[in-house]
């Protein structure tokens, strides 16, 4: 059985100290949508809504997958998740997921000096430098914790150069492959139950990884 955890990343100090141009006048708007695929054949999207303005960084997650055999549908998942942003920390987190059928959640809301974390699998504190399974940014890649967003569970992972130009390796607790372009996470490759997923980007407007290093 397929899991959120198998299908669902060192950058140079150079790129991580500035991975985006600081403009005069940016889009308050970005939106990124990718097809998924699965051994070649289309299984879903995964698509993201951001803003910039007065309450920081907000962005709109869904991902609807659906894998297929001989025409009935033998897994499914489906990812809703709101997340917001400001002086680059999370603000507040809300996501629900069905995983075939498992019911799963991550909620975090900004407490004080810190995070508290409500989840399905998981509650309890984390730091401010935390970031998300969202990984839309490069400097999530050299943050930790992740929080998982379907969970909660504050993962332990490494993150490494994966010999492609611009693409890192992610090990441990979550096993993925991540491709950035200008600072922004546009490809990604994982095992889905023994067969390559991957990532692929459709449409893109603006720049996401951009609107939330200014929040």
């Amino acid at each position: 059985m397929l899991h959120r955890r198998t299908v669902l990343a060192g950058l140079s100090a150079s790129v991580l100290a500035n991975p985006f141009p600081t403009p005069a006048l940016a889009a308050s708007t970005a939106s990124r949508n990718s097809e998924v695929f699965r051994d070649g054949d289309s299984i879903g999207t995964h698509t993201m809504e951001a803003v910039l303005g007065a309450n920081g960084f907000e962005i709109d997650i869904t991902i609807r997958l659906a894998v297929k055999v001989l025409g009935i549908t033998a897994y499914r998942y489906e990812l809703t998740n709101r997340e917001v942003w400001k002086n680059g920390a999370i603000v507040s987190v809300s996501s629900t997921v069905n995983d075939d059928g498992t019911d799963d959640f991550s909620r975090i809301k900004r407490d004080g000096d810190g995070l508290k974390i409500e989840g399905s699998r998981h509650n309890g504190a984390a730091s401010l430098n935390s970031v998300t399974t969202s990984y839309y940014a490069t400097p999530f890649l050299e943050r930790r914790p992740w929080i998982s967003t379907q969970t909660g569970v504050p993962l332990k992972v490494s993150v490494n150069p994966e010999g492609r130009a611009n693409w890192w390796s992610v090990t441990g607790e979550l096993e993925t492959k991540l491709g950035y372009k200008d600072g922004e996470w546009v490809a990604c490759e994982f095992d889905a139950g023994g067969e390559l997923a991957e990532y692929k980007l459709v449409r893109q407007s603006g720049k996401i990884g951009a609107l939330w290093a200014q929040a």
